[in-house]
């Protein structure tokens, strides 16, 4: 009897150490569950989904749960329109946007939601990214919006992105041009600036408002702005033969907008940014008026869980639970479109699996060097930002060694979640051999007895 309770002992100690989650040098408490990038804390910038790494924190559910799209109408005028994300605890209904940095450039103004790009002491940029705090999967997003690129180098942007998988479609404005708006999107990271195509000509971006518009959905992606549609991207068109593989962004993904210095950036970036930023331009302002959100697939908060895609989150299928009691009540009809719509979109999710499968397969040695490249220097800015970041972290007692760096950068320093998943396998199988020895060890000591 002695012998099974030992050997019993010793399996359990070998379960929870092969299986037990790190945070770099550190595990993830329940007073501060959530893992940023090697540091652990209880509040928004840990814990938030879009940053929050589920498989290093505490436990599976210490990280927020993806609040999922609702149709709205935020107009920057509104109380719960934006937040600082210090301020932000976890109700998408009271806060439709946060800003991702601390300290922070951005604030609401006049009505408008402005992001300032300011000088740092090094002489590069600090800017800002704001973010909504629903997830989307297909559907359209508008937005009334100026350009902040005065000066040639600096970067204006209205992404809809999702930052563990590198999903990305884009407008994006840079000082070189103020005339026009850049379109592009992205697969899992794969960066290709050959496939930006321009906006008709439009007046000075920096001094107007105009209404840019996403139409995303399973089949193709429409970039408009003011009303004009000037470029269709069908899925179709995507196709890979050599992988076998739809590069289309299809996964749950976060509205954001931002302001950063591309100019400071590797030379492929600067020169297309327009060059180092002439401080005496400024001041550099993107300026964010309204943003209207109608989802694809229909529902409310309570009843409503994404279809699966090639990669999603680990939480994404969870549905949040902010909503009123009331929101549960569904019409057939949006019933019944929503299940037309899942069952149109698990005959994606299927192509979609073997997409995924084939990932590792479809990059040659070539694209690899070009991707990390282009990656490092068009998010460089954010290295820059979290410096400043972390200097200013130093003024409050609670988050003092805990700042991770921006999200962009977590993407830039580990170059996918690819690289992340084989270094926790790495992990998890030295800790794996270590523990078996242990079993080795207690069985021998129970036959003794």
């Amino acid at each position: 009897m002695k012998s099974i309770t030992l050997f019993a002992l010793a399996a359990a100690a070998v379960l929870q150490t092969a299986t037990a989650a790190k945070c770099g040098s550190q595990d993830c408490g329940k007073d501060s569950p959530c893992c940023v990038r090697g540091y652990c804390n209880a509040n928004a910038m840990y814990c938030i989904p879009f940053n929050c790494e589920v498989q290093n924190s505490y436990s599976a559910d210490s990280c927020w749960d993806t609040a999922h799209c609702v149709k709205s109408n935020v107009n920057f005028g509104s109380a719960n329109a934006f937040a600082q994300i210090a301020d932000y605890k976890g109700d998408p209904s009271k806060t439709a946007f946060v800003s991702q940095f601390e300290p922070s450039n951005a604030k609401v103004v006049g009505g408008e939601l402005q992001m300032e790009l300011v000088k740092q002491g090094d002489g590069k940029g600090f800017g800002a990214t704001v973010t909504n705090t629903r997830a989307i999967q297909y559907g359209t997003v508008t937005a009334v919006m100026r350009s902040g690129s005065v000066s040639g180098g600096v970067v204006s942007s209205f992404i809809i992105r999702n930052d563990k998988l590198g999903d990305e479609i884009d407008f994006e404005f840079v000082g070189a041009d103020k005339s026009t708006v850049e379109s592009n999107y992205y697969w899992h990271d794969q960066l290709d600036y050959t496939k930006m195509v321009k906006s008709q000509v439009l007046s000075d971006t920096t001094k107007n408002d105009h209404t840019y518009q996403i139409q995303w959905t399973p089949d193709q992606i429409v970039w408009v702005v003011d009303g004009n549609a000037f470029r269709t991207v069908k899925r179709s068109e995507t196709w890979d033969a050599g992988s076998g593989t739809f590069k289309y962004p299809d996964s749950e993904a976060y509205v954001s907008f931002s302001i950063w210095d591309g100019g400071s950036g590797a030379q492929g970036t600067a020169d297309w940014a327009g060059g180092a930023i002439q401080w005496g331009q400024g001041p550099f302002v993107a300026g964010v008026k309204s943003v209207d959100i109608d989802c694809y697939y229909k529902g409310n908060e309570t009843t409503y869980t994404p279809p699966g895609s090639s990669g999603g989150d680990d939480d994404d299928d969870k549905s949040s639970s902010t909503s009123d009691d009331d929101e549960d009540d569904e019409s057939s009809t949006d019933k019944s479109s929503k299940d037309d719509d899942k069952s149109s979109k698990d005959d994606d999710k299927s192509s979609s699996d073997d997409d995924e499968s084939s990932e590792d397969d479809d990059e040659s040695s070539n694209d690899k060097t070009s991707k990390d490249s282009d990656k490092s220097s068009k998010h460089s800015s954010n290295d820059d930002e979290s410096d400043s970041k972390d200097a200013s972290s130093d003024q409050s007692s609670e988050d003092s060694s805990d700042e991770p760096e921006s999200d962009d950068s977590v993407d830039e320093e580990t170059g996918s979640s690819e690289d992340l998943d084989e270094s926790s396998d790495t992990s998890s199988s030295t800790m794996l051999t270590a523990s078996l020895s242990a079993v080795v060890a207690a069985m021998a000591a129970a036959c003794a007895f």
